[in-house]
């Protein structure tokens, strides 16, 4: 049985929270769990996480029969469609509204089918499996992580780095978008973890594992890593999504 929850939280600086989530269970198996970061201002990356997210949520309400029938190689098209839609109609509102332009948003979607994940997406909205130990399963769309990649920056140097927060793929900012797509093997007793920037620029690795082990309910769990998260600066909108594979005992 899947279980989860999610919250968005402004965060400690910002004004707005520019941030979406979606979250729905079809039945006990089969789940869809979307998070955005919006950027362009903050009526525009507010605007443009909405678009996003209502777009995605909307085309699996719309489909989900078929999906669920899908093959694997169906649904992973399906994924990258979908994204591709919410790419385009992220870049027409803003051309058709001069005041939003540059507006776009990361986006991380889970889908969930019995024990699979599949994973989609595009800048640095991030999407992790925790058991034992804690995995990051997408990739960083930014100029950071490109840098780390080719080697010229040390995990040290990039936590603080001048040019942290641009990003080199987003939904809406570009007229086409190529999202990245994973799948894993969701097994019982695994922990998934969908979350913005706010939380991981704001906890490390080690704590959000501790926190998701520590034994409490899922609700606990994600207000603990925001609090944690508003206590080490809360720079950020905070948004944070848990999804477990339960065993029967929690509801």
């Amino acid at each position: 049985m899947v279980i989860f929850y999610g919250i968005s939280d402004v965060g400690k600086i910002r004004k707005d929270n520019e941030d979406s989530y979606y979250t729905k269970a079809f039945d006990e198996k089969h789940m869809i769990a979307i998070v955005a970061d919006g950027m362009g201002g903050h009526i525009g990356g507010k605007q443009a996480s909405k678009i996003a997210v209502d777009f995605i949520a909307e085309y699996f309400d719309s489909n989900m029969e078929k999906i669920i029938g899908y093959t694997s190689r169906k649904i992973k098209q399906a994924m990258i469609d979908c994204v591709k839609g919410a790419n385009k109609k992220v870049y027409d509102f803003s051309k058709e509204n001069p005041e939003f332009s540059g507006m776009g948003t990361t986006i991380v979607v889970c889908y969930i089918s019995d024990d699979k994940i599949y994973a989609v997406s595009a800048g640095d909205s991030r999407l992790y499996i925790i058991n034992d130990s804690i995995k990051q399963v997408t990739r960083d769309h930014s100029l950071i992580n490109e840098l780390l990649e080719m080697g010229m920056i040390s995990v040290t140097q990039a936590k603080n780095h001048p040019k942290k927060n641009i990003i080199t793929k987003a939904v809406g900012s570009e007229e086409s978008i190529e999202p990245d797509i994973h799948t894993e093997k969701f097994g019982v007793g695994d922990t998934i973890l969908l979350c913005t920037d706010g939380l991981t620029n704001m906890i490390e690795n080690e704590n959000i594992t501790e926190i998701i082990n520590s034994g409490s309910e899922l609700s606990q769990c994600v207000n603990t890593l925001v609090e944690q998260a508003k206590k080490n600066g809360g720079n950020d909108n905070i948004t944070v999504v848990i999804i477990r594979q339960d065993k029967g005992g929690e509801v």
